[in-house]
């Protein structure tokens, strides 16, 4: 498996008025205060034009229809949407774009230099082929699967100085966006892991694990997501695999867990770890009573 690191100017179009809408609840809300003190009043016309933009992204949401597709994936993204959307949401959603286009401009210019930074930065770390193969082996183990053999695209994005993260799947089963434009370089080892951490996701966690975990829990997709957002988290970025393979310091395993699980979800993956077994029956109910209590805070 190979990593390509793109930094694509529509995307980025795209995620910062996707996000400055506040459509969905994953919407980073610290990042619009930030950009808002940076970029100055937006006029009524401009705030009008990001509640439009809500409600024709609501009529796109995440999965096959997804509005945010062709912006990562097309070089020109109108000749697709043009086809895809109804006219008057085509017709709207460019006089949006075009309206919005100078406040991005400034944002843009900025955030350029620091993403191209984090893409030769990034492109550098991620192509230690032995230490891809390593990590690729490991999570094989423990999820039961074969490596992945499919190359990975990863897409750039904007993000506070105390503030990153990414996300897979959402445009295909090949890419993650990252975001990450002012994180320091000096954590790079952390977005390795954030990257790894979305790729569990993407791939390795959808082969079995997450069926076996729903025939355990069935009719609880609160237990399922709280089940698997902590074993990835155990393992990335500040996980097992994390401390293992990219030096990472032990923190919090994420954000919605509280500290005080962190040693003893830390001490049971490592036993796996250690010793090449895939997780089983014992481990996912291990994970879930140390945790139950988290139910629905994960998302």
């Amino acid at each position: 498996m190979k990593f390509s690191v793109i930094t694509n100017k529509w995307a980025n179009f795209y995620f910062f008025v996707q996000n400055l809408s506040e459509w969905h609840f994953s919407n980073r809300k610290d990042y619009n205060i930030l950009w808002r003190g940076e970029l100055g009043q937006f006029s009524l016309e401009e705030k009008i034009a990001l509640s439009k933009f809500k409600k024709i992204q609501l009529r796109y949401p995440f999965g096959k229809s997804y509005l945010g597709r062709q912006f990562f994936l097309e070089e020109n993204p109108w000749i697709v949407l043009d086809k895809k959307l109804l006219p008057e949401d085509f017709t709207n959603l460019k006089d949006i774009f075009s309206l919005l286009e100078k406040k991005f401009d400034a944002f843009y210019n900025k955030e350029l230099v620091l993403l191209k930074k984090w893409q030769i930065t990034l492109q550098k770390e991620l192509s230690n082929k032995n230490l891809i193969t390593a990590i690729n082996m490991t999570l094989g183990k423990l999820y039961d699967v074969f490596p992945l053999s499919k190359d990975i695209t990863i897409y750039l994005l904007p993000s506070s100085e105390s503030h990153s993260g990414g996300t897979g799947g959402v445009i295909d089963d090949i890419s993650i966006n990252l975001e990450i434009s002012r994180s320091p370089l000096k954590k790079v080892n952390h977005a390795v892991g954030i990257i790894w951490h979305e790729i569990i996701h993407l791939y390795f966690e959808r082969q079995s694990f997450l069926a076996r975990v729903s025939k355990k829990y069935p009719d609880d997709p609160d237990a399922v997501n709280l089940i698997k957002e902590v074993v990835a988290s155990s393992l990335f970025p500040n996980g097992a695999l994390g401390i293992k393979f990219l030096n990472i310091k032990s923190g919090l395993l994420n954000t919605k867990i509280p500290q005080k699980y962190t040693e003893k979800i830390l001490i049971l993956t490592n036993k796996y770890v250690e010793t090449d077994r895939p997780f089983d029956d014992e481990y996912m109910e291990t994970i879930y009573s140390l945790v139950s209590e988290l139910k629905g805070n994960l998302k």
